[in-house]
């Protein structure tokens, strides 16, 4: 059983998780799903964002199911393998993914959250990797943290276990927003705007760089991001956007579509 829906509407698909009596772990099966639906997003020309939302407010995600851990009998392969198909989806598509965090966000949830491109948290969220209370050694978090937020936060939050709020995880770089639980959804709602008032190609070469150039070195991804930048100044964006701004208009992206 596949425990979350999926709609497109304006824009913007949504994927909501609706399991919400266990803190909206993604199963095995629903992270299939997960998957298959940003692949046909990410062709859809007519989806100019990906939203990450879940049911109730109690929790956005406590990570991978449990009980699961115990049926494939602690095999860690069947959850890594997924977990790191679906991240590596989430980095290499070309749609910008947007993620609405209220309440809990745990393990895998906490790692969904930093594949995902603009992260949108409650202020009281509760954010952490408590995977060290289960004898879990976490492999998504240990490369990705320490760049973003220094070696000594790193160790603290994975040695500990302890979590941190939404404000907090701000502060810190961990997420891109924080609002209070009221404002939240609004203020998912202007990020989603945003995007889709900007041209998608654009977008696309805008992740690629950044992505693409975690991967090197500073001298490298300057050379890389300055390629791809003369690459995007040779197509029409460069021009319209110009011209638009000039003439105190909204810019024009049917192009992207052709």
């Amino acid at each position: 059983m596949v425990n979350a829906t999926f709609s497109v509407a304006d824009g913007v698909a949504r994927i909501r998780v609706e399991r919400e009596e266990a803190l909206n772990s993604i199963d095995l099966e629903t992270k299939e799903e997960i998957i298959e639906r940003l692949g046909e997003y990410d062709d859809d020309e007519d989806v100019r964002a990906v939203l990450f939302e879940t049911a109730g407010e109690k929790a956005f995600s406590a990570g991978g199911d449990l009980k699961e851990v115990v049926e494939e009998d602690f095999a860690l392969e069947p959850f890594t393998e997924s977990w790191d198909r679906l991240f590596t989806r989430m980095t290499t598509m070309d749609t910008p993914t947007v993620a609405k965090l209220d309440g809990f966000t745990f393990g895998g949830g906490f790692d969904l959250m930093l594949h995902t491109d603009v992260v949108v948290a409650a202020e009281d969220a509760k954010i952490g990797q408590p995977e060290v209370n289960l004898g879990i050694v976490n492999h998504f978090s240990p490369a990705f943290l320490p760049p973003a937020i220094g070696t000594k936060k790193t160790l603290d939050l994975l040695l500990t276990g302890d979590p941190i709020t939404g404000a907090e995880a701000k502060e810190l770089g961990l997420v891109a927003r924080a609002a209070p639980a009221e404002e939240l959804d609004a203020e998912v709602e202007s990020v989603l705007s945003s995007l889709k008032s900007h041209s998608p190609k654009i977008l696309s070469r805008i992740k690629s760089v950044v992505y693409e150039g975690i991967e090197m070195s500073p001298s490298a991804a300057r050379d890389h991001a300055e390629n791809v930048a003369h690459e995007a100044a040779e197509g029409p964006w460069m021009r319209e956007g110009v011209e638009a701004q000039l003439e105190k208009r909204d810019p024009s992206w049917a192009y992207d579509d052709e």
